[in-house]
């Protein structure tokens, strides 16, 4: 922490050398010698402002335990002009805890705690509601005409390892990513050997970043845990994408040595039609394990030595003028689990719904209706969701790794981003509601913050 804040003063220092040196601040330099300055290249370039607020509260079902929490914090990050197809960025943000309810109590029968509000904060120092300052982004950049190299702590999208914006801080990682786009294609490859782990203020290695959310349960083991004890250099990525006229088509594959490889393809169609678009979509990934999947003694590894699987998904639906209906399904194969670190991002799929995640299930199958409606020139939407997922057996730990059942999942959005005198302000309404399909298959244990709950968030963002 101390070196954070060692780094994030520099920089203030640097900014503040920067700004009053400038015509204005600086009496010395006369106005006609002022050309060629590094500090007027660096002008040219821009400040982001970023302010956040985020209000979460998870309502579990009888006497089990209730959350809430309300965060603050703002961030700010510059990026430079280009000098010769250079260009450098950081950022820095904190974020203050002003509210919280049993956020750091321990439900008594069950012996669990906040799930979902903790990642607000840090998960490795619950006590901590103050300090919690982090550097993120810090790249040096090149472009040059469709190529683009980017080093160093940066942000990136993919369908599966991403962001996960949708807490206090995001994703970053820290690797290396290269880029080319021309016309309708884009070739995308990356190697990270570090990432700073949504709800965490620290920057971890990729192999001690597997575990820092729940470990689930391992087939050969219910004592032992895989954090810590997973070895593997980094992960590489590799995508294309290409758009044209009506059909879409992305590939990718993730490469986390010595771990897994993953192979994700997806295709879209939008079918134009004289009073309403048809939309179809195909989705499919293969994976299997690398070597013994991050260690040899199969009780502390993260994927089983030989385990592999397969998984595919689809949409149908209709688009007519604001209204947008589809139907959507995900289905993994029985032949083992789809494992993707939720460390590592939030999963794109067509079934997929907010505070949600299919990782770690095998023989799995989700049905979702999604309806959205979107105005034409208006500042806002509005989203629905509601979807049965058939769980793999709960007793079943070869298949279900985190002790989950049959359940319904609803969910609805609400996003008004300000125009005019308040552009930039973004106010969302989310609300998620989880509901055991048999009732009283589940403990309390296995129920709380997972089914028969609410979960309910206020999220208010300002960048300019």
């Amino acid at each position: 922490m101390m070196a954070h804040r060692i780094l994030l003063l520099t920089i203030s220092i640097i900014l503040s050398t920067i700004v009053y040196s400038q015509p204005g601040h600086r009496a010395d330099i006369h106005p006609d010698s002022i050309s060629d300055r590094l500090w007027m290249d660096l002008d040219k370039g821009y400040f982001e402002f970023h302010k956040r607020s985020f209000a979460m509260s998870t309502i579990n079902e009888g006497d089990l335990d209730d959350y809430f929490t309300f965060a603050t914090g703002a961030g700010l990050g510059y990026y430079s002009p280009s000098f010769h197809g250079f260009h450098l960025g950081f950022s820095g943000f904190f974020v203050f805890q002003l509210y919280n309810y049993n956020l750091e109590s321990i439900d008594e029968p069950t012996g669990q705690s906040s799930r979902y509000e903790r990642q607000l904060y840090d998960l490795n120092d619950v006590d901590n509601s103050k300090d919690l300052d982090r550097l993120e982004e810090f790249f040096l950049t090149y472009e040059k005409e469709h190529f683009e190299l980017e080093l160093g702590r940066q942000k990136f999208e993919s369908p599966l390892l991403n962001e996960n914006d949708n807490r206090m801080r995001p994703n970053i990682f820290n690797g290396l990513t290269a880029q080319y786009h021309k016309d309708h294609l884009n070739f995308i490859a990356g190697w990270f050997i570090s990432e700073a782990v949504r709800g965490t203020v620290h920057w971890y290695k990729i192999d001690h970043t597997l575990g820092i959310y729940d470990q689930g349960r391992n087939p050969l083991s219910d004592s032992l845990s895989y954090h810590g004890h997973i070895s593997t250099k980094g992960i590489g990525v590799l995508g294309v994408e290409h758009e044209k006229k009506e059909w879409d088509f992305q590939a990718w594959n993730y490469t986390a040595e010595n771990i897994f490889n993953l192979s994700f393809g997806q295709i879209d169609h939008e079918l134009k039609k004289e009073k309403f678009n048809l939309l179809f979509g195909l989705q499919g990934l293969y994976q299997y394990s690398l070597n013994h999947g991050g260690n040899k003694d199969q009780r502390l590894t993260y994927i089983l030595k030989n385990e592999s699987t397969f998984a595919i998904g689809g949409r149908m639906g209709i688009k007519r003028k604001n209204h947008e209906l589809t139907a959507n399904y995900f289905g993994i194969s029985k032949n083992g689990r789809y494992l993707f670190p939720r460390e590592w991002g939030r999963e794109k799929f067509y079934a997929s719904q907010p505070r949600e995640i299919f990782e770690g299930n095998g023989g799995l199958n989700s049905y979702v209706i999604k309806y959205k409606f979107e105005p034409v020139n208006k500042p806002y939407y509005l989203s629905f969701g509601a979807g049965y997922i058939d769980q793999p057996q709960l007793d079943d730990e070869r298949l279900n790794k985190y002790a989950i059942d049959d359940y319904y999942h609803l969910s609805s959005k609400f996003d008004y981003k300000f125009e005019g005198y308040l552009e930039g302000l973004d106010i969302q309404c989310l609300l998620v509601c989880k509901i055991e399909a048999e009732d009283g298959s589940m403990s309390h244990a296995q129920k709380i913050n997972t089914t028969d709950m609410l979960n309910l968030n206020l999220i208010i963002d300002y960048r300019f």
